[in-house]
């Protein structure tokens, strides 16, 4: 390969690279100080390094890659060319219809050299039919977040409802974008669905042991517990986070259920010595490696010295909050609880401002990241009737430690045995959205279903979480069920990475 290039070279080679994968291929195309301008990125690129961070993210989340160049002109030091870019994305769910999720555009190249190199690289097509042309509509019967200015602003396009909340999932990057922000540097969740169920009191801790499984007679300020909150049967309502910021207060940070109300049913018993309610708290998350960079500046209290699944009462950006090691990313991260939701957004435009330096990205929650690494969430109306432990969350139950909701029917389950468990799925070929749980059965015929299915970046193939036959082992086979075929399927243990 030369040295140096001439604009010919340069577009005629850096398109032959991106068509068959060979981002490595290109690497000497490049000065060290390039500049480079693409219509998709939110932002300008410099320098050589952070161009192929971000062309290796972009083949990553590519395939069926083809270029055709029409024709190629140039003045001096500078070419032009035009053409037309076919693809396919990975980790992006085919349409409804079954049509796959394609990259197709017409575009003009703009390649400027210098000493051989190119020292700036602009693209030009048309993005409308690349990205969503609005964010989904909404209605007022359900809530916002009080982020939900900044979500939009970000560029978010598709939400789910969460605790009588729109949830923001989807904005405008690419799966692989999106997965390498969070492993790779930094980003921000709007999680203001995240609802707390505060329980106040001097029996705060005793009430919150009788709602859930785990035992809680060690519970120190400032500590923080994964645990399960179950109904009278043993089918999980929710597996929340307790906070226990300070005494007599307890906050259970829960998904997708009623919570509060059901506590607060329980309290008016008047068994205990609380009060019960949903306080104006609306969570952030800060997610990836440079999370701690981020946080520090903003923080009064030592970040450095708070603990994994630990919490302490601060500042942050001078407003009042809890402050967690905690977070859905399986990975490492922090989630910033403002006592009041009156300045969300002074919090949001901190944060945001902290993250520039590091290239913070506005995601939604990275489920293909959370998947990997066995990390899930049960809500109650979609719980597949599942206890502890068929879900694997036995560790979490303390049959031990005196009265709560659930014991008599959990005991019975332990003393039995669980008819069904959690494994994960090594599935074949390519998923569709799971938009509601994938059938599927043993080789024996006994069935289960698909709970979770997702494109796994760590391994470049389809994984799934199932819940199956509590007889199947490591390697057995099954075969489920999904609207673009019926695939085979290796059970294999969690966690995937």
């Amino acid at each position: 390969m030369p040295s140096a290039f001439t604009p010919r070279q340069a577009i005629e080679l850096y398109c032959s690279a991106f068509a068959r994968r060979a981002p490595d291929e290109m690497e000497a195309l490049f000065a060290e100080d390039a500049v480079f301008d693409l219509p998709l990125n939110d932002t300008r690129h410099h320098g050589r390094a952070q161009i192929m961070r971000e062309t290796r993210t972009a083949i990553r989340g590519l395939r069926n890659i083809e270029v055709v160049i029409d024709h190629i002109t140039g003045q001096g030091e500078t070419g032009f060319a035009e053409g037309y870019f076919y693809a396919e994305h990975v980790g992006i769910s085919p349409d409804v219809n079954g049509r796959p999720a394609r990259l197709d555009f017409k575009f003009v190249a703009v390649a400027v050299m210098e000493k051989g190199k190119v020292k700036r690289w602009s693209e030009y097509f048309d993005t409308k039919p690349l990205k969503p042309r609005e964010r989904s509509r909404i209605y007022p019967i359900t809530r916002r977040s009080p982020y939900w200015e900044g979500s939009v602003e970000a560029g978010v396009s598709e939400f789910m409802i969460y605790n009588h909340v729109y949830f923001p999932l989807v904005y405008h990057h690419s799966p692989a974008e999106e997965y390498a922000a969070l492993t790779e540097r930094v980003t921000l969740w709007d999680v203001g669905c995240e609802r707390q169920t505060e329980i106040a009191g001097p029996d705060a801790i005793a009430f919150a042991n009788f709602l859930t499984t785990r035992n809680l007679a060690k519970l120190k300020p400032g500590d923080c517990r994964y645990t399960v909150a179950c109904d009278p049967d043993g089918q999980i309502i929710c597996d929340p986070v307790l906070l226990h910021p300070k005494k007599d207060l307890i906050w259970l940070s829960h998904g997708d259920a009623d919570l509060t109300l059901w506590a607060r049913g329980i309290a008016l018993q008047g068994r205990y010595r609380v009060e019960v309610r949903e306080p104006d708290v609306a969570p952030l998350q800060i997610q990836g490696p440079h999370a701690i960079e981020v946080l520090r500046p903003l923080i009064e209290a030592p970040v450095e010295q708070i603990g994994f699944y630990k919490c302490v009462t601060t500042r942050v950006a001078g407003i009042e909050a809890v402050v967690s090691r905690t977070g859905w990313s399986g990975g490492p991260g922090y989630e910033v609880f403002p006592l009041s939701s009156a300045r969300a957004m002074d919090l949001w435009h901190a944060i945001r401002e902290a993250g520039r330096p590091y290239e913070m990205m506005v995601v939604g929650p990275i489920v293909d990241r959370a998947v990997e690494k066995g990390v899930t969430d049960t809500a109650y109306h979609s719980n597949s009737g599942m206890n502890p432990y068929e879900a694997g969350h036995g560790r979490l139950v303390d049959l031990d430690k005196g009265d709560f909701v659930g014991r008599e029917a959990l005991s019975r389950i332990a003393a039995e045995g669980p008819k069904r468990k959690t494994v994960g799925l090594f599935i074949e070929g390519d998923l569709p959205r799971l938009e509601w749980y994938w059938p599927l059965e043993d080789e024996q015929g006994r069935p289960g279903e698909v709970r979770w299915a997702v494109h796994s970046w760590a391994l470049d193939r389809s994984i799934g979480i199932a819940l199956v036959d509590a007889s199947l082992a490591v390697g057995d086979r099954v075969r489920l069920h999904h609207p673009l075929g019926s695939p085979r399927a290796i059970v294999t243990d969690l966690p995937f990475v």
